[in-house]
């Protein structure tokens, strides 16, 4: 598996109607989480260049970012994997104990009694593992003091790549979003 950074991919165009001039660095989240999940999931390689490539194709990239109910089951089904949207917090939970599969998380950035902790607008995130109530994140706009700011700095433990939080820090992350899980078929 590769951990992607939509940092690195500046280079990569991704348009759309609302932001024609955009590319993977910034509108590329949902297209970078996307393949780091298919590619832990299935083995294969499926960088994010293919992944915008799917993303246009399928229709997911017509606003701003990519929409991941447009996207998620086209992907799923291109890559041979399950899938399933939900806003139950403690289906997710125990999904990912019990070690399925992975999740993508769909935060929703600050907003009123909430200072986002993996973003402070709409973000997507994979939340790779849990262990008791702790889980593995993968952001793909990981960069260096992104969890040391006011309202972040001590809510995130960073291992490499991996940003260990607890399940009720992505709970409050994403309020009321769904989350995606995927699993192999």
């Amino acid at each position: 598996m590769h951990f992607y950074c939509q940092l690195d991919y500046e280079h990569i165009p991704y348009p759309s109607p609302s932001s024609p001039y955009g590319n993977l660095a910034n509108n590329g989240c949902g297209v970078c989480c996307a393949s780091m999940v298919v590619e832990t999931l299935t083995g294969t390689l499926f960088p994010p260049e293919e992944s915008a490539v799917l993303a246009k194709a399928c229709g997911a990239r017509e606003g701003f970012g990519t929409d991941m109910r447009i996207f998620a089951p086209a992907f799923a089904r291109e890559k041979g994997l399950n899938w399933e949207s939900t806003q139950d917090t403690r289906r997710v939970l125990e999904f990912l104990q019990s070690g399925q599969g992975v999740v993508i998380a769909n935060t929703a950035g600050d907003r009123e009694g909430w200072i986002g902790v993996f973003s402070d607008s709409r973000h997507y995130v994979v939340v790779a593992e849990a262990q008791g109530s702790e889980v593995c994140v993968w952001d793909p706009l990981l960069a260096p003091g992104r969890y040391d700011i006011p309202g972040r700095a001590g809510k995130v433990r960073l291992e490499g790549f991996h940003a260990w939080a607890d399940f009720s820090v992505i709970v409050n992350d994403c309020g009321t979003r769904p989350f995606y899980l995927f699993s192999k078929i």
